[in-house]
């Protein structure tokens, strides 16, 4: 097979093992309804008056895994719930893009050289079962699943198959060099998904019908239709030959607005019960000047020893209480604690604002080398290298997190947490201005950014990480 991949049928014909190199690279299991049986064609079962096949092989340069359903009756008959679950193994990363009539899974190496996994739609239906938000939230997960998974149907949940019709999903694995080439698995006539504040997108789809879901206003003629919506992940319907393509418009929020409306709510409850992220939020938006009352979000920071916390965001919270008081006293101390911390990812990034913060302070700045000369993993190194602005010294880590966060892709990865997802793109973002990757590394955090704060627009994250990497990371 090309790209170096296996494929190996598993659980007794539910799933499908995908190696390489004879490590594991992703599994993917068919949920099917009970009393499923294997035959010389795959596993089959009849629910009703349907009946379900399940057919997996190769098929040239490719693995194709087919569902088909039949009902063998005169009427129309609800469809019996059909679906995937994706697991991608450790050293790998998962992206998917789902709108019902097409859709991608990629499967890429986390490091290194070589070719990454694409299952493609070729028929049928595949659609994310919880397609919002982008990024897990902190907690249990609202599918139940473990990181690194994501669950697929593959059948509309809600649909009827017409009396003596056919259903069939085909799916075909096979092997892409980069994560950028999913994008051919993408119809032509899709515009970018994800607009910037104000922005709107244009669709040139003249024989297709545009049914716009809430929060999502659609103007035009009989050639394009133009798109406007609220903040935050929208739907849009696109009837066309096909049947019915469900599109995610994304509307990027204004990072000012969204630090402001999220700072609101923060301000009203006691600054001790809540986490020191929560507060970077607050912080951020004080240094921006996104509050409606300067005077009373500072109020807010002084009321808690953030130092005492001991935790990642708090010595630039006191940093940004004594540049906000000229306090000097403060800000020395928050240079001692940074000085004084095990060096974790992130803590080169947080030194960097700090040592801003002091030089507008006017106390001697961090000595930057003493922090990052702390890093001890991988990813720790790299980060300091970053933080140095080294263009020669990381250009496998930047390529790790462009193909972390999907490149340029829509969609949305499989089991990346909010807190990681902004962590990474603050991480992108600090990648240096000569540096090759620097294009990629900023199409890929500015895509990721709008993706997260469209998570928060809609209120989909009950913790506050995520939002405090991106508002501090766009200075």
């Amino acid at each position: 097979m090309t790209g170096g991949f296996t494929y190996a049928v598993t659980g007794g014909g539910r799933g499908l093992l995908v190696r390489r190199g004879g490590a594991g690279v992703a599994e993917f299991v068919f949920g099917l309804p009970e009393g499923a049986a294997s035959d010389e064609d795959g596993l089959a079962v009849t629910v009703g008056e349907i009946g379900v096949r399940l057919a997996q092989r190769e098929l040239g340069d490719v693995w194709v895994s087919e569902l088909v359903l039949d009902n063998g009756g005169p009427d129309e008959a609800a469809l019996p719930p059909l679906g995937m679950v994706v697991r991608v193994e450790p050293g790998w990363v998962g992206w998917s893009w789902t709108a019902e009539t097409d859709g991608f899974v990629v499967v890429a190496p986390e490091a290194g050289d070589g070719d990454a996994l694409l299952l493609r739609l070729r028929q049928g239906f595949l659609r994310a079962c919880v397609p919002t938000p982008s990024f897990v939230p902190a907690g249990r997960r609202a599918d139940a699943l473990e990181p690194g998974m994501a669950a697929f149907f593959l059948a509309n949940p809600a649909g009827a198959l017409r009396g003596h019709g056919r259903h069939s999903t085909r799916l075909e694995f096979g092997s892409i060099p980069d994560v950028d080439a999913a994008r051919a698995a993408m119809p032509a006539w899709i515009p970018d998904l994800v607009a910037r504040p104000g922005d709107e997108i244009r669709f040139e789809t003249p024989d297709q019908a545009l049914v716009p879901g809430p929060g999502v206003r659609l103007v035009g003629d009989d050639v394009a239709g133009i798109l406007t919506g609220s903040p935050g992940h929208r739907e849009l319907a696109v009837h066309g030959p096909r049947g019915v393509t469900r599109l995610r418009p994304t509307f990027t929020p204004a990072l000012d607005a969204l630090a402001a409306e999220v700072s609101a709510g923060l301000l009203r409850r006691r600054p001790a019960g809540l986490p020191t992220a929560a507060a970077a939020v607050v912080a951020a938006a004080l240094s921006r000047r996104a509050v409606a009352d300067p005077g009373a979000a500072l109020d807010w920071l002084e009321r808690e020893d953030w130092l005492a916390r001991e935790d990642q965001f708090g010595p630039l919270l006191a940093t940004t209480i004594a540049v906000e008081t000229h306090d000097e006293a403060l800000g020395a101390a928050a240079m001692d604690a940074l000085l004084g911390r095990r060096f974790g990812l992130g803590d080169g990034l947080i030194a960097s604002w700090a040592w801003l913060g002091a030089l507008r302070l006017g106390i001697p700045p961090l000595d930057l080398s003493l922090v990052l000369e702390r890093a001890s993993t991988a990813e720790e190194r790299w980060e300091a290298a970053l933080i140095r602005q080294d263009p020669d010294a990381h250009a496998d880590g930047v390529r790790a997190v462009i193909r972390k966060l999907g490149a340029g892709l829509p969609g949305q990865p499989i089991g990346l947490g909010a807190a990681e997802a902004g962590l990474s793109v603050a991480l992108l973002r600090a990648v240096p201005e000569g540096a090759d990757l620097r294009t990629a590394a900023v199409e890929a955090a500015d895509k990721a950014a709008a993706l997260l704060a469209a998570d928060y627009a809609d209120g989909m994250h009950p913790t506050h990480d995520g939002l405090a990497w991106l508002v501090w990371s766009e200075r």
